[in-house]
């Protein structure tokens, strides 16, 4: 019986392993579909170097846009800030500048809105990190962007020199550490006093049989539950506590003289614009083969430039599938969450003409990061689709659909 219940067992463990899908560095793939897609999309997204030593800076750069199609379900973005997502804190932002301006806290972010970011990392810990740029909206969270991967080997030394309104520079990395610590331990060691009080030597706690027999309010002291003594001990107690208050609050009063509120700042972004209005661009649906990992999305558009114009890129969420070969790809953004666009027909679209044109991509991206809705009540999907003519001027246009599955994966998970 053990042997079988134990065969059962490791099958059932399999089963789990198998139809378990890959892990991503951040569980990319954690959110639902529909906080990717239809809410933000990021591009032309750089992480670079990928190899660093500690104290070495990072740059974080690119665009995300917060798209119109934005989901009803949530709050509407008010308030954002764009941060670095890493596992933990493995580097130290140094500085960020959205739309060319410094920004220290977050900016006032709306529906539509595009922003170029920059941000400078500085290596911490060693080894090797996944970094993802990522905007944090009020009300909805932190909406990731394309990740790639960054070493930090040991070597350097962190430093992170802030100067103060008094002139003085101090280091931010050390600075007070060793208080910090001991006033820290000081109050664990009260906290561990009392709790070793009353847990091993007073019959509160040892003999519970006993202490749930009693009336609320009643000490019990014939019994030695609570006797004067420890009344005296647990006055002892706080009257340490309300010392170490007191010393606490001298030693800020004296050392720091001069105290100044904590500091917001919230910027209002300089407008980016879409680029010049070069087409009307209708949905007119979408499938997707979850077996092949293929997005198949049809869609109307009208030239109304005065002149050719044509698809380069389409973006999903963090993904961005191009029009073109490994060198246009490789300038798109991290490998990982770039792959290839067929447009048919290829042709350019004439001045004043109008087509219907069929978007296909085929790419493991869609599986990996779950950017399609096939399993949800409502299957939307949104895109930001990236037209361009001879003289190299862009738009970028952003479209809605339904998204019809035409096959499915087995899963045996919910």
């Amino acid at each position: 019986m053990d042997k079988r219940f134990a065969t059962i067992f490791l099958a059932l463990t399999l089963a789990v392993a198998v139809s378990v899908q890959n892990v991503w560095a951040h569980g990319e793939a954690g959110d639902q579909p529909f906080l990717k897609n239809m809410t933000t999309a990021f591009y032309d997204v750089s992480i670079s170097p990928s190899e660093v030593e500690i104290g070495q800076p990072v740059t974080v750069t690119g665009k995300v846009k917060v798209l119109e199609t934005w989901p009803q379900t949530l709050k509407d973005p008010d308030v954002a800030a764009v941060v670095p997502v890493v596992p933990g804190p493995v580097f130290g932002l140094k500085d960020r500048t959205i739309n060319g301006q410094p920004a220290i806290g977050s900016f006032f972010a709306e529906k539509g809105g595009i922003y170029e970011f920059k941000m400078t990392l500085l290596g911490k810990e060693p080894g090797k990190w996944h970094v993802h740029p990522g905007i944090a909206i009020s009300g909805t969270g932190t909406l990731v962007g394309p990740g790639d991967w960054v070493t930090v080997k040991p070597g350097g030394k962190f430093e992170f020199p802030v100067q103060l309104l008094n002139g003085q520079t101090i280091e931010l990395n050390t600075y007070g550490g060793q208080f910090v610590w001991w006033w820290s331990f000081a109050g664990f060691l009260l906290g561990m006093a009392w709790m070793v009080y009353w847990t091993f030597t007073k019959r509160t706690v040892t003999n519970l049989a006993v202490t749930i027999q009693l009336p609320p309010n009643d000490d019990a002291p014939d019994i030695g539950l609570i006797t004067p003594r420890d009344h005296m001990w647990m006055n002892i107690i706080a009257g340490l506590t309300i010392a170490l208050l007191i010393i606490g609050w001298t030693y800020a009063a004296t050392s720091y003289p001069v105290r100044w509120p904590q500091q917001t700042d919230w910027i209002r972004p300089s407008h980016i614009s879409s680029g010049p209005i070069m087409a009307e661009v209708r949905a007119d649906g979408a499938t997707y083969d979850d077996a092949t990992d293929t997005l198949v999305m049809k869609v109307q558009v009208k030239n109304v430039a005065n002149s050719a114009i044509e698809v380069t890129r389409m973006i999903v969420g963090p993904a961005t599938f191009v029009k073109g070969g490994e060198q246009e790809q490789a300038k798109a953004g991290p490998r990982e969450f770039v792959g290839s666009l067929q447009v048919q027909p290829s042709e350019s679209i004439g001045p004043g003409e109008t087509k219907e044109l069929t978007l296909t991509v085929e790419s493991k991206i869609f599986s990996t990061v779950r950017l399609i809705p096939i399993r949800d009540p409502q299957q939307f999907a949104a895109a930001v689709i990236q037209f361009q003519n001879a003289q190299g001027g862009q738009q970028l246009v952003t479209v809605r659909s339904g998204v019809v599955p035409t096959q499915f994966r087995g899963q045996f998970l919910p």
